[in-house]
């Protein structure tokens, strides 16, 4: 049987509102979901939007086809999906105002599947009301709706509440109809985990429904009801497989990305409790937001004992045993703590290290649980005292929708992420490295230079902030100290191939050639395929007045594939010198 309000804490139909759902409530959620959202349509592509959509030629150039076979380098990223509509939006129109617009759409689209599916769940327009309002508005999720790159959490989001309505409308309906809903639910399934992996956790969601609709089903039943969707699970495991080699991550997170994922396990999960607990207060109170908390802006619990630990571990605690408490009376408060604790299963860091320590976007789907319990508990207060408990409710529908506005205007352009970013998280090394570049892009070198050194200090293997130190110096004309802070960059991270690069300049502006080849050549050793030193390294050639083995670097250049706008421009420029010293 379906499952039914509770009587005992005065929650029926009757007494929390009709389950008819009016035109103008889906106008308001609608307008709940855009409005606070429309300053973001002004906003640059930030952050990864550059490397991954603006500057990536799998977006602009290559037939979307390709995409399904494409894996980004920067984290081994594998979402076809969403890879699809960035190369459909470039097609398009490439403005990065098209791209927002889309997202905006996006999360009107999920706001509205969330105010269906809690009428669904809840059986009460009040509190699918409420809770879909608070969905629409919550600042959590500028993240994923203001930065481009969210739109994997969107289309994930997406598709699984695409899917638990289609279920659910399958276990209620009859005939031809059912498996109509039931084929659109398994395809909105498929849909989700091609656009982000954490989509796998509709499964454990379709679980919890299917036992919420029908608490008598065997378990033969349950099993026969979840086979489709195991089946293109296995089906997309096979593919990511094939693509990428591995189930999880193609290459393990760095230290400053994710410190979790290089410690002892007690320490890991002592820190994730933490996270969660820092999770649940931006879930009540969105004041502090940011888009970095790398390392080491989230110190890591070293003991049992870490008043953050246990602090967090008392309000799990307390949490689950209220939930537990009220199950036979208040069942809807354990239908939302499941909803929020199953998406959030896979991105915790409690099971295994992800990328990264923590992110505001990983809370985008799980936050439709809280607010599911959000959404129950402003319906009993509307019922019991209505004209205050509607007030209320107005009232944080409005201070959320004000934090989100003002949220957006972080996301304006770059510059203004990293200043807000910096303001934010004072701890983090990455903060303090693209503060740097901020006032760097500004003229303000001396200050720059500070920022790069304290990254430097609290992250000594960054080798980006060693390098900038030596950008600094080579924009005053100080070019010993340029070359110094560049070589210091490639003593802490060998491998950074664009301190080699510089290197290799500021040899050739002085016509030591030979010295800038083997910087280029060290360079390449780590990175054989970089198009940019292969470039310069038949430059270099070419100064030495060796066309043909300036040829023999650009000939290495065919294999790479996929060249960017300014790599492709650098390496045609290239090959017409070449030729022509060659003629």
């Amino acid at each position: 049987m379906p499952a039914r309000s509770i009587d005992t804490v005065g929650v029926t139909h009757a007494c929390v509102g009709a389950t008819h759902a009016s035109p103008l409530l889906v106008i308001l959620i609608g307008v709940l979901a855009t409005v606070p959202y429309l300053n973001a349509l002004q906003a640059d592509f930030v952050f990864d939007d550059a490397h991954l959509i603006r500057d990536n030629p799998a977006v602009q150039v290559l037939p979307a086809v390709d995409l399904f076979h494409y894996v980004h380098p920067a984290g081994g990223l594998y979402r076809p999906l969403t890879m699809l509509t960035y190369a459909a939006n470039a097609a398009l129109n490439p403005a990065p105002f098209a791209y927002h617009l889309v997202n905006l759409v996006l999360h009107a689209l999920v706001s509205l599947g969330v105010f269906a599916l809690a009428r669904h769940l809840l059986e009460s327009t009040t509190a699918a009301t409420a809770a879909a309002a608070l969905f629409a508005v919550h600042p959590i999720h500028t993240e994923v709706v203001t930065g481009i790159v969210g739109r994997a959490e969107l289309l994930a989001a997406l598709s699984v509440v695409a899917m638990l309505l289609a279920f659910a409308r399958a276990q209620r309906t009859e005939g031809p109809a059912r498996w109509l809903w039931s084929t659109s639910a398994v395809a909105a399934f498929a849909a989700g985990v091609l656009a982000k992996e954490n989509a796998f956790t509709g499964l454990g969601l379709l679980i919890v429904l299917h036992w919420w609709i029908d608490r008598r089903a065997t378990a033969v039943q349950r099993i026969a009801a979840l086979t489709p969707y195991l089946a293109v699970a296995g089906a997309y495991l096979a593919l990511r497989l094939a693509v990428l080699g591995t189930f999880g991550l193609s290459q393990p997170p760095t230290l400053l990305d994710n410190p979790l994922a290089h410690v002892d396990t007690a320490t890991r999960l002592r820190t994730a409790v933490v996270v969660l607990g820092e999770y649940l207060e931006q879930l009540a109170v969105p004041l502090h937001l940011s888009a970095d908390y790398s390392f080491n802006q989230i110190a890591l619990a070293a003991g049992w004992g870490d008043p953050r630990f246990v602090l967090a571990a008392a309000l799990l605690a307390a949490v689950a045993v209220a939930v537990t408490g009220t199950v036979r009376r208040a069942p809807q408060l354990a239908l939302a703590a499941a909803f929020t604790a199953i998406p959030l299963a896979l991105t915790a860091n409690l099971l295994f290290p992800i990328g990264t320590i923590k992110a505001e976007r990983l809370l985008y789907l799980p936050s439709l649980g809280w607010c599911l319990g959000c959404g129950w508990l402003a319906a009993l207060a509307i019922e019991h005292k209505r004209s205050i408990g509607a007030l209320a409710l107005s009232a944080v529908v409005a201070a959320y929708a004000v934090r989100t506005w003002t949220r957006n205007g972080d996301w304006r352009s770059e510059d203004t992420l990293f200043a807000a970013t910096l303001r934010d998280a004072p701890r983090s090394a990455k903060a303090h490295y693209n503060g740097a570049i901020v006032l760097q892009r500004a003229g303000q070198l001396d200050d720059a230079m500070v920022h790069y050194r304290r990254a430097l200090e609290m992250y000594p293997a960054y080798g980006a902030a060693a390098y900038g130190i030596g950008h600094v110096y080579a924009l005053k004309g100080i070019e010993v100290g340029a070359l110094a802070w560049y070589e210091e960059a490639i003593r802490r991270e060998p491998a950074f191939a664009q301190a080699h690069l510089q290197i290799a300049l500021l040899h050739y502006a002085r016509d030591r050639f030979d010295s800038a080849e083997a910087a280029l050549v060290t360079g390449l050793e780590g990175e054989p395929h970089n198009p940019t030193l292969l470039v310069n390294l038949g430059a270099v050639h070419l100064a030495q007045g060796d066309a043909w083995r300036a040829g023999a670097a650009l000939v290495r250049l065919d294999g790479i594939g996929m060249l960017d706008t300014r790599e492709h421009a650098l390496v045609t420029a290239a090959r017409r010198e070449i030729e022509v010293a060659l003629r």
